[in-house]
């Protein structure tokens, strides 16, 4: 599967993004992950933010699945 990331803006500093997707990696090692690029359209479109203002802009990207993870810290 292919699997385009795209990360937000990156304000909470508490939320390490780029370890989360590394991990998931780990643990899909027969799928392939790239930071996501508009116009191409990929298996899944992974949005990892580091909280519920969900921030990362989409435009031009596009998955046939897209999943949304977040840490929200109060």
């Amino acid at each position: 599967m292919q699997i385009g990331v795209k990360y937000c803006g990156g304000c909470n500093p508490r939320y390490d993004r780029v370890a989360l997707v590394e991990r998931i990696q780990r643990e899909q090692p027969e799928d392939t992950f790239e930071r996501a690029i508009p116009g191409v359209c990929y298996d899944q479109l992974l949005v990892v933010c580091g909280c519920s203002a969900q921030c990362a802009d989409l435009t031009g990207l596009t998955g046939r699945e897209i999943r949304s993870l977040w840490q929200d810290h109060p």
